[in-house]
């Protein structure tokens, strides 16, 4: 059984595409897939301290309800006013209840 109240944050999942305008210069075009209430949970600065990591190398992980829609690396959250990109996937015990995404801030 899953606690629905451990999802208590709201996110949404961009799909993005990259295309050109009419000058020839590439544009991203970020089209809303899902939104999703999410289990956040960040890195602690102690633990990146002990373990002697950069920073830009911590991870935010979202943990949402295993979604119908397809969700892949190629997309994008907003989360708080800052935007993630995926870089890591998990089914949660391969069991289609709940979806992990290890995330990296790319907006501050």
């Amino acid at each position: 059984m899953i606690n629905a109240g451990k999802y208590n944050k709201k996110i949404n999942i961009y799909s993005v595409t990259v295309g050109k305008d009419s000058a020839g210069f590439m544009t991203k075009t970020r089209t809303l897939t899902l939104s999703p209430y999410a289990h956040v949970k960040t890195t602690r600065g102690m633990t990146l301290i002990k373990n002697n990591t950069d920073f830009e190398k911590a991870y935010t992980n979202f943990t949402i309800r295993f979604p119908h829609t397809a969700i892949n690396r190629d997309m994008e959250i907003d989360f708080n006013g800052k935007t993630y990109t995926i870089e890591y996937l998990n089914n949660v015990d391969e069991a289609n209840v709940e979806l992990e995404m290890q995330c990296r801030e790319i907006t501050h």
